[in-house]
């Protein structure tokens, strides 16, 4: 779909001068960019933020089997899918989302954008989005089956969880003449900060690990004579747990301009070449951060469609 719209753009460009009949000698320049303008756009297409699934970065304090549950190292999932563990960490670049031209939506609206033209043909350009989620936490509630022809079912848990996602570029574009005043063909450059963090809040599970210090005992509910003790979970896992993502980047921008009408843009944008590090952070309670890099090179990055008003 992306391939058929580059076309298409392309195309009404190729025939815009013959139907505009007009030239910056013609007189009617009231289609270019002026110094002092402002342009708001939306902008559509690759989203620049990361993967807003963001489990990954919580580390595991205890995976209910017993002892050997304490001894999971922290750090990345493996994908082995078979829920084993071992030493080695994941790829730190199967969990961001990186993007590229074939994993494009063109109903994806990524953020805003706004320009500010400091010369006729050289603008400073800021875009910015967010998403933030947040799941109220929810207790367990017990049920009561003593009654048979009356049970109280049981309410599960519910774990507490905020998500915070945003994203911010600051770039310059210099804008190059062309006889028609309708197109206008741009190249620069930006400089872009991401950040994901993810959240969590255990609350009253209703759980149970069985203390295996208390003189032998196997487990089960306490019994009337207090034979057998169980431990709620939450003295062994934190209340909270917590991991976060940040992401730096630079890279060039090419892009394309359309005027459907004065003052209404229709664009295309473009990253020819683009870096991009970030670094993971999980965050085990008591004890140091978890901390992988990962690095990022993209030829013709980032494709987007920008509609926009200039005034």
């Amino acid at each position: 779909m992306i391939k058929k719209l580059c076309i298409a753009l392309l195309s009404a460009c190729v025939v815009a001068p013959v139907m505009a009949q007009q030239s910056r000698r013609g007189g009617d320049a009231s289609f270019a960019p002026k110094q002092g303008q402002w342009e708001v756009s939306a902008v559509i297409g690759n989203n620049q933020m990361f993967n807003q699934d963001l489990n990954y970065l919580l580390p595991t304090y205890w995976d209910g089997t017993g002892d050997n549950g304490f001894n999971n190292p922290v750090g990345l999932p493996t994908q082995s899918g078979d829920g084993s563990w071992n030493n080695q960490s994941g790829d730190p670049g199967i969990y961001l989302n990186l993007g590229s031209l074939n994993s494009n939506s063109l109903i994806n609206l990524i953020g805003l954008q706004g320009k500010y033209f400091i010369l006729d043909n050289l603008d400073v350009n800021l875009m910015f989005s967010m998403n933030i989620n947040a799941t109220p936490s929810k207790n367990y509630i017990e049920g009561d089956a003593t009654v048979n022809y009356l049970p109280i079912q049981a309410s599960k848990f519910m774990e507490g969880k905020i998500t915070n996602a945003w994203n911010l570029s600051i770039g310059s574009n210099y804008y190059f003449q062309t006889k028609n005043e309708r197109i206008n063909l741009y190249a620069g450059g930006l400089l872009g900060w991401q950040m994901g963090r993810i959240e969590t809040m255990l609350p009253y599970t209703g759980e149970t690990v069985t203390n295996e210090d208390s003189d032998g005992i196997t487990g089960g509910d306490v019994t009337d004579n207090g034979d057998e003790v169980d431990d709620p979970i939450e003295l062994y896992v934190p209340s909270s747990r917590a991991g976060q993502i940040f992401g730096l980047k630079v890279a060039a921008v090419g892009g394309i301009e359309y005027s459907l009408a004065k003052g209404l843009i229709l664009g295309f944008e473009v990253q020819p070449i683009a870096y991009r590090y970030d670094c993971l952070q999980i965050c085990p309670k008591g004890s140091a951060a978890y901390v992988a890099g990962h690095h990022n090179v993209n030829f013709f990055a980032s494709p987007n469609l920008k509609i926009g008003f200039r005034f």
